[in-house]
């Protein structure tokens, strides 16, 4: 390379300029400034979209829990039509849906978003009228504690 440079250097001084012959072709690549900013724009991209995207999962997740309460209420209401005793909203879910009565109509139905055993039928009423509630912490289960009881069964959605 050096004697590329001395040879352009001496032998082309006078007739013609060194800078069309010995000029080194450059590479055509990004610079590092050039990287910096477009890893700087979708970082910033990124911070202003991620809690969008966390309010739509954590909805999506809401949504679940309620189609579950939704689907275990229409089961205890068809099973109350149906026979001269009612469950109460005491009653557990878990021994509602363990009821031969209403297992009928949660057939192939999974609550993987409920905690079976401490939500009561009363629990979700509440959920599906709209109440306030949470997730059992770093799960996808409803944490039947949270749940706001403004509401009553009589404002059931048909």
């Amino acid at each position: 390379m050096i004697s590329l440079y001395i040879k352009c250097k001496f032998r082309f001084k006078d007739s013609m300029p060194k800078k069309r012959f010995c000029k080194k072709r450059k590479r055509e690549a990004f610079t590092l400034i050039e990287m910096i900013a477009v890893i700087a724009i979708i970082g910033i991209l990124a911070v202003a979209i991620l809690p969008k995207v966390n309010g739509y999962i954590n909805e999506a997740k809401k949504v679940k829990v309620v189609d579950q309460c939704r689907k275990v209420i229409m089961a205890v209401e068809s099973y109350n039509l149906k026979n001269d005793s009612p469950l109460s909203e005491s009653t557990s879910v878990s021994s509602a849906i363990s009821n031969k009565g209403i297992s009928k109509y949660l057939d192939g139905v999974e609550f993987g978003n409920l905690n079976t055993s401490s939500t009561s039928l009363k629990n979700c009423y509440d959920v599906v009228n709209g109440a306030e509630f949470d997730f059992t912490e770093n799960t996808d289960i409803l944490n039947p504690t949270t749940i706001d009881n403004g509401s009553t069964k009589d404002d059931v959605k048909k």
